[in-house]
């Protein structure tokens, strides 16, 4: 879902075993340059000169209904820039103008099948969220159109790259996701990573991580000193942070390609029921026993999660990227953003074109303004991982948790550590996910149960709804 995710998700993404000094600088014109590296099951769409369909011209004149969840709540940093997103837009096709709604994701999800399933109530364009329980039951239903030749023309492929169009793609049935055709095209990428609090490291004798071992002596060194270590929403609404912090520690005990494998249905009987994931939930446990959890997290939203670390109250937030914002207008330089080699993270929702659009040559042209250099600097500016190619000198004039983010990202996405969301594999895994965290917790299970359980929902959902080539 992120999958932006945002100040509680634009959900739903970066990596990196370097410090954020050495990510800013060493890594800098390798990282930013080079948009997102082609996966082997992505599929490239090569470029024409020849439009392929209805292209838009200056002269267009309607009324184009656009539909996101960029809503303040849930992706603060799209927010603030979409009204400006929309006048450059406006500007660029004067008898063009641009009506805009932004929902939440749960009413998204409920108003999209409905909405897209008749011309009299389809936007013109809309943002649609990833996976089988979203943009995949869309594609069942027939509700959205195929972007290959739009991006054949748009040459979206080469600008995007092909991992962020794959996580946007299913066969034309909905069945196999990860390949197929295109059905959204994002403009942001979304890493979960650790928010540090430099302050507080510094008096417990701790340094900002750099790696799994100095991130897991910092817990101990701040638990030893009598701060909080870890602030965290275990209660409602807790949105992602269950599954985030989950797929966390998942991404250090499981290999990358594992839980590709898993997420994408890929192989012979795909499992996350194995040892390695067991020990991170393991470690899940051992950090609520041993204290490293916020004080009543059992009750915590991740709104007031976010305002306890904001206020300088916590050392470390495990979180997403789209809390930059938020975290910089707090702390500014007292906060840092790292990366871990293997991370969770994706794209923002993909932006996607209703098969009963009033105008798909409209939609295409937003489409391609989203993923255009001057929406891209917004996105960079606003705290957001923008998806193209990005300058080192557009790098280098944004603050230090934005460059890491963006930096890790695009290495991550590279060299195919970049790890989707799990709720994605499957519609159940969701709500089953922050569920059974919370048992998992309270004790109410044991880790092996809690992940056999987890397996056993893919299993039986799979079993039914998705079929191998």
């Amino acid at each position: 879902m992120t999958q932006e995710r945002s100040g509680s998700h634009g959900r739903r993404s970066s990596r990196t075993g370097m410090s954020v000094g050495v990510v800013a600088s060493a890594a800098l014109a390798l990282a930013v340059v080079v948009p997102a590296a082609a996966s082997p099951t992505a599929k490239v769409v090569t470029a024409s000169k020849t439009p392929p369909v209805p292209i838009i011209n200056a002269n267009t004149s309607m009324t184009m209904t656009e539909w996101n969840w960029d809503t303040a709540a849930d992706s603060p940093d799209s927010a603030a820039i979409l009204p400006a997103v929309i006048k450059g837009f406006e500007k660029k096709y004067p008898h063009i103008k641009v009506a805009n709604t932004s929902m939440s994701l749960g009413e998204q999800t409920d108003k999209l099948p409905l909405a897209f399933a008749t011309a009299s109530s389809a936007p013109t364009v809309s943002q649609t969220n990833e996976g089988f329980g979203s943009m995949g039951r869309l594609v069942t239903d027939k509700e959205l159109m195929s972007l290959n030749a739009y991006s054949n023309y748009y040459h979206w492929a080469q600008r995007v790259g092909s991992l962020p169009l794959q996580i946007n793609s299913f066969t034309s049935d909905g069945v196999n996701f990860g390949q197929g055709n295109v059905y959204g095209v994002p403009w942001s990428g979304a890493v979960v990573g650790v928010f540090y609090n430099k302050a507080i490291l510094a008096a417990a004798g701790a340094k900002p991580p750099t790696s799994w071992a100095s991130f897991v002596n910092d817990l101990a060194l701040v638990h030893k000193a009598g701060k909080t270590v870890m602030s965290f929403a275990g209660g409602q609404p807790t949105e992602y942070q269950p599954e985030h912090d989950l797929q966390f520690l998942l991404d250090h005990y499981v290999s990358a390609s594992s839980l590709n494998n898993w997420i994408f249905h890929k192989g012979a009987n795909p499992t996350i029921n194995t040892k390695p994931a067991v020990q991170a939930a393991q470690t899940y446990v051992s950090w609520a026993k041993d204290g490293y959890l916020s004080a009543g997290y059992q009750g915590t939203g991740v709104t007031q999660a976010l305002n306890l670390f904001d206020s300088g109250k916590a050392a470390f937030f495990i979180e997403g990227n789209w809390h930059i914002g938020a975290v910089q207008s707090a702390l500014g330089d007292k906060a840092g953003f790292w990366v871990p080699p293997t991370a969770t993270g994706g794209t923002g929702e993909g932006w996607s074109i209703p098969a009963h659009s009033n105008s798909p040559a409209a939609a295409a042209a937003w489409i391609d303004w989203v993923v255009s250099p001057q929406v891209q600097a917004m996105q960079l500016k606003a705290g957001n991982i923008p998806v193209t190619a990005v300058s080192a000198k557009a790098l280098a004039s944004v603050p230090a948790m934005a460059r890491s983010a963006t930096v890790g990202w695009k290495q991550d996405v590279s060299s195919h550590q970049l790890v989707p969301f799990m709720d994605w594999a499957a519609p159940p895994l969701l709500n089953s996910i922050a569920a059974g965290v919370g048992e998992l917790l309270a004790g109410q299970t044991s880790p092996s149960a809690f992940i056999s359980s987890l397996q056993s929902q893919y299993s039986s959902w799979a079993a039914t709804h998705y079929k191998k080539k």
